[in-house]
């Protein structure tokens, strides 16, 4: 069984939607440097829970796209056979 995200964890989507709210907020020059500061400190913690979100897909990817070498029995080999593998 799969681990269950966390309750408040963002799907990548939603992060990469926060991510542009955040980015325009900061290019607002109402913005103040207060809340500039906590918009980044956000922003990076999206940024790395993004990086860990594409880092699990592209293990199941790679999961996928492997060999099912489990799945699938060798063939007996016979001594008086020659084989380059």
């Amino acid at each position: 069984m799969s681990p269950r995200p966390a309750k408040n964890a963002m799907s990548f989507e939603q992060a990469t939607a926060r991510l542009e709210e955040i980015v325009a907020r900061m290019d607002d020059p109402a913005t103040g440097m207060e809340q500039m500061i906590a918009l980044a400190e956000e922003g990076m913690a999206l940024i790395r829970s993004s990086k860990k979100l594409l880092a699990e897909a592209e293990l199941k990817i790679r999961k996928l796209e492997a060999p099912q070498e489990q799945d699938t029995p060798a063939a007996p080999q016979d001594d008086n056979e020659f084989s380059l593998l």
